[in-house]
């Protein structure tokens, strides 16, 4: 039997919050309710609440608050339900981290994951668009999208990495 996604996504953020103290993960719903789809269910009661952080509906402040995190040396792992709301950080994204990143030639990289569902789910449309073209040309991002569930655990485990 081939592992899900959400197994594949969980288990490398398992792996990488057990591997590494610096790694936490923040966003609306994550703890107690196990985030989009169900991923992180279970690392709150792994990690408790300083690693595993709820944080009230406001992507601007949980892409703000995982760039600050990063800056001061954690690595978060900013997830947002659905990444239609990626507008609604996008300016920490691009006028913070990304622009810090590319500023110093990648001297200085800013350890910051923002994780997040997209495409077609059927979801309405509020919750169904593919933004990755908008930041997909912004220096100093990189964007991966995988095509298995094997992808999706690798890809997660090297972008925190």
């Amino acid at each position: 039997m081939q592992m899900k996604y959400r197994a594949a996504l969980r288990q490398a953020l398992l792996e990488e919050m057990q591997r590494d103290p610096t790694v936490v993960m923040l966003g609306q719903d994550i703890g107690r309710l196990g985030g989009s789809f169900a991923v992180s269910k279970g690392l709150l009661e792994t990690f408790g609440p300083q690693r595993t952080i709820e944080t009230p509906i406001s992507e601007s402040a949980i892409v703000g608050t995982a760039v600050g995190m990063a800056m001061a040396g954690m690595r978060p792992i900013a997830e947002l339900m659905f990444a239609d709301f990626l507008t609604l950080g996008m300016d920490h994204l691009v006028n913070s981290a990304a622009k810090a990143v590319f500023s110093s030639g990648g001297v200085d990289p800013l350890p910051l994951v923002v994780r997040t569902p997209y495409g077609a789910v059927g979801a309405g449309m509020h919750h169904d668009q593919s933004p990755e073209a908008w930041v997909a040309n912004v220096p100093g991002l990189e964007i991966a999208m995988p095509a298995s569930p094997a992808g999706a655990r690798g890809m997660v485990k090297g972008a925190i990495r």
